[in-house]
């Protein structure tokens, strides 16, 4: 009976066995082709709102964790001030075309003053040759023959007076030889300096009104109505949903396979079992505490060897869906498949669909013509190079969501 049950032990055992052995073999095959780590946390680009002039906030019109669209105006400042330089502005601009204005008509009363001492002076020249003549003859006296000639040089000195007159007027208008046709008449640097301070009062008038530089999230805002601004103080944050990724602190052990492309599975503490596909963006060029606040330094005292830890940039290629949004700092899980190995180290996927389409991409702001809808651009689209694309990426899986073996 022991040995009947001994038997049927033994092959159960076997059985167990033979069936674990294709599980086994499939955990082992993903085990050497993956790599995962929880140290990694969502991250995204966070614009600081702040103004570029001085004033009192008179308006708000948004609040903490507000959705707003690029271009929309989160508050403003009291513009009476700056209306009233804008205003001495333009009365300066009108001021100095008067002033262009009286120069051309003191160059044009020079100019005619000019002609009436041209006139005069051939007069007096006449009455000199008349008078020398008759004085040769005897027929006029002395007196009669100085006069003409005091006369004659008086009109040669009225002549040269007039024509400085005309230069002076004419330097007056930047060495103007003759009144300039209408659209040149006020090119002159005394109107364009005008201009120029009409246009910095406006420019001053237009930034009482802050606008959003991007689609995002409202968040950290410190500001409130009454409160006295200074420019770059922080008045509140903006974060762009659309433009989230995740960073994957990866041990420099688990390095040694990992390449740009290749495809990364992202589940959220906060969603657990749902998987959002992604896909290496770029690796750091260097490790963390490199870059940290104060780096270790491994050249002083006792060394201790500390295996470090190199970030890693995750893009999704969907947007996340609308029930299960990502929100910065949160903790996830990233598992890379390393299979493939033929990607380069030191490149990002990013950089690639720049290059090939610099002229459309908006590094920073948002697309040329979007309103921040978390959509995949297509082939030509504008780009945006922190957001999950569709385009210049490794082909995603037909459904967002799928679990892990």
């Amino acid at each position: 009976m022991k040995s009947v049950l001994r038997k049927i032990i033994m092959v159960v055992i076997v059985i167990a066995l033979l069936v674990a052995i294709v599980p086994a073999f499939h955990y082992y095959k993903y085990f050497t082709s993956h790599v995962s780590t929880d140290d990694a946390y969502v991250d995204g680009s966070i614009a600081l709102i702040s103004t570029r002039i001085p004033g009192t906030v008179s308006r708000l019109f948004v609040m903490d964790n507000w959705r707003v669209k690029a271009g929309d105006p989160l508050l403003q400042l009291d513009p009476r001030d700056f209306q009233v330089r804008a205003d001495q502005a333009q009365a300066q601009l009108g001021r100095a075309r008067q002033s262009v204005d009286q120069n051309f008509a003191q160059l044009e009363a020079a100019q005619a003053g000019l002609r009436l001492a041209n006139s005069q002076l051939n007069q007096a020249k006449i009455d000199f040759r008349r008078a020398r003549e008759l004085r040769q003859e005897g027929v006029v006296s002395r007196e009669y023959y100085d006069q003409a000639t005091t006369a004659m040089a008086v009109a040669v000195a009225d002549s040269a007076l007039a024509d400085h007159q005309v230069q002076q007027a004419r330097a007056a208008l930047g060495g103007a030889t003759e009144a300039a046709v209408d659209h040149a008449r006020y090119d002159r640097p005394i109107v364009d300096q005008a201009e120029a301070a009409l246009e910095g009062a406006k420019l001053d008038l237009s930034y009482t009104t802050l606008r959003a530089p991007l689609s995002g999230i409202i968040t950290r805002k410190s500001v409130h109505i009454g409160n006295r601004v200074q420019p770059g103080e922080p008045l509140m944050a903006l974060v762009p949903t659309d433009r989230l990724y995740i960073t994957a602190n990866y041990k420099e052990t688990q390095l040694t396979d990992v390449r740009v492309g290749q495809p990364a599975d992202v589940e959220a503490d906060i969603y657990p079992g749902y998987i959002y596909k992604a896909h290496v963006d770029s690796i750091s060029v260097g490790t963390g505490a490199a870059f940290a606040l104060l780096p270790p330094e491994n050249a002083t005292g006792n060394w201790v060897k500390v295996v470090q830890r190199v970030p890693v940039k995750i893009v999704l290629n969907q947007p996340p869906p609308a029930d299960k949004p990502l929100r910065m700092g949160l903790s996830v899980e990233v598992t890379i498949d390393i299979s493939d190995t033929r990607g380069e180290l030191l490149t990002s996927t990013l950089q690639s669909l720049y290059e090939q389409q610099h002229d459309k991409v908006n590094l920073e702001g948002a697309p040329n013509g979007s309103q921040g809808q978390s959509q995949p651009a297509a082939p030509g689209d504008v780009v945006n190079p922190e957001a999950p694309q569709a385009s210049g990426q490794p082909p995603a899986p037909s459904s967002q969501s799928a679990m892990r073996p």
